[in-house]
């Protein structure tokens, strides 16, 4: 649980996500903004991408929340998508504001993060080979990795969400299949 500083932190971040381009965002205005001092900061994060990788980490815990109480990797998936849409300012601003090596790593953690998250939720009652788990949750992480760039690069207008539930539609039953012949080897 973050204490009142590193909320503080975090809010002044955010709301500075808001009206400037990350690569405008310097630890001087975070600071000023929550009336702490520099030192508070660091005591706290080393510089703003451990911030960013905070605020990511904390985004992404809040977004699977609810995936304990979900059945399948397409209903985990669509809600991620769904949430993931509500976060757009945050995701746009720190994806185009810095070079794409420096925001696609943040992306593919938080990619990671959610397809790690979804599977262990929705196959926690199943004994999957641990290389095999690994193997479908990197599938899955390139395949949201992708569809997450390729939405950004389209300025967030394309329809990921109908885009993603059609996908869903078209693998019904795959990412069963393969941990049910995981089941089988083990």
């Amino acid at each position: 649980m973050p204490n009142f500083t590193e909320k503080a932190i975090k809010a002044a971040f955010l709301e500075l996500l808001e009206e400037r381009p990350l690569s405008k965002i310097k630890v001087k205005d975070i600071v000023d903004r929550c009336g702490i001092n520099r030192n508070s900061f660091y005591y706290h994060y080393a510089d703003i991408p451990a911030l960013i990788e905070s605020v990511i980490k904390e985004e992404t815990d809040k977004i699977t929340a609810g995936f304990s109480s979900l059945d399948s990797i397409g209903d985990a998936f669509a809600s991620m998508i769904g949430n993931i849409t509500k976060e757009r300012r945050l995701i746009f601003h720190i994806f185009n504001s810095v070079s794409r090596d420096v925001s696609e790593p943040y992306l593919l953690e938080m990619s990671n993060r959610f397809v790690t998250k979804c599977f262990d939720a929705v196959y926690r009652d199943k004994k999957v080979a641990d290389r095999d788990r690994k193997i479908i949750i990197r599938h899955y992480k390139a395949l949201l990795f992708g569809m997450l760039v390729e939405w950004l690069n389209s300025g967030m207008k394309s329809d990921i969400i109908g885009d993603f539930n059609r996908l869903c539609e078209l693998k019904k039953g795959h990412t069963d299949e393969m941990v049910e012949r995981s089941e089988k080897k083990t």
